[in-house]
């Protein structure tokens, strides 16, 4: 193959790869333009605006589920603050202990990375199985969401201690007297503050939408915006259901975007 055909090939390559980028963002942005054209429709059916167009679905959702979308973004926000100190506390132990590289640990990292394998139903099945009480008030679904998108947090700060002699450091700091917190939260977490803030934004958008284990793990007076989503296609109009989606997509584009921007910030 000459250098003519080569370039030609190469081109033929560029240019599927081109048509295979469009095709997966119009799988993916087309249903969406849909779902929040139709939120504003008074009566969906063959057509989207047949009868008129209206705002009453935004206003049902925030009358009955305003409390839902307050609620999600603490039990998000508390997720990612909990996973952030323990999940880098924890690879800081693993990863900077004398035994590290002991059987032991290395079955330790495995089991906290095991719900990365397990599928969120029955993660959630059995939280919920296990302690009904806790289901009750509400507090397995902070659980839930910290056991769920705890090996993110995990296996991001550990990749980033082993691409370093972190442990060196750890040591320097140790022998001028330094204390495991001190030499943690002083020396190594501004070390690794972007891999920390990468790790944030993953559980942030992962605990935000999801909904396997949540739907286990609600009651009628705590739920999620994804179970709230549910509920809406599920018993009431299409039309209040997309407004849902609509209000979720209104919160988690500019959230994203935003979180995003702040990681690369961290990273120059």
């Amino acid at each position: 193959m000459d250098i003519r055909q080569t370039s030609q090939f190469d081109r033929i390559l560029r240019l599927f790869a081109i048509f295979l980028i469009i095709l997966m963002l119009l799988f993916i942005v087309v249903p969406l333009i849909f779902t929040v054209l139709g939120s504003f429709s008074v009566y969906w059916s063959k057509t989207l605006y047949s009868k008129g167009v209206t705002l009453k679905w935004y206003q049902y959702i925030w009358q009955y589920y305003r409390h839902t979308i307050l609620r999600t973004f603490a039990i998000t926000s508390a997720t990612v603050l909990i996973n952030v100190l323990l999940g880098s506390m924890a690879a800081y132990k693993m990863t900077m202990t004398a035994n590290r590289n002991s059987p032991w640990i290395k079955l330790a990292e495995e089991l906290y990375t095991l719900p990365m394998a397990i599928p969120g139903i029955a993660i959630g099945l059995s939280l919920a199985q296990a302690y009904p009480h806790l289901k009750q008030i509400g507090v397995m679904i902070l659980v839930g969401h910290v056991l769920y998108t705890f090996p993110i947090m995990l296996r991001t700060v550990t990749g980033a201690l082993r691409t370093k002699n972190y442990a060196a450091i750890d040591e320097c700091a140790a022998s001028l007297g330094a204390g495991p917190f001190y030499r943690f939260f002083k020396v190594i977490f501004p070390a690794i503050r972007v891999p920390v803030i990468s790790g944030a934004i993953n559980v942030f958008m992962l605990s935000l939408g999801e909904f396997n284990i949540t739907f286990f793990l609600y009651n009628p007076f705590v739920m999620t915006l994804p179970v709230g989503m549910y509920e809406a296609y599920a018993s009431l109009r299409i039309e209040a259901g997309s407004a849902f989606t609509a209000v979720f997509l209104l919160f988690a584009i500019p959230l994203t975007i935003l979180m995003n921007k702040f990681g690369k910030s961290q990273q120059v």
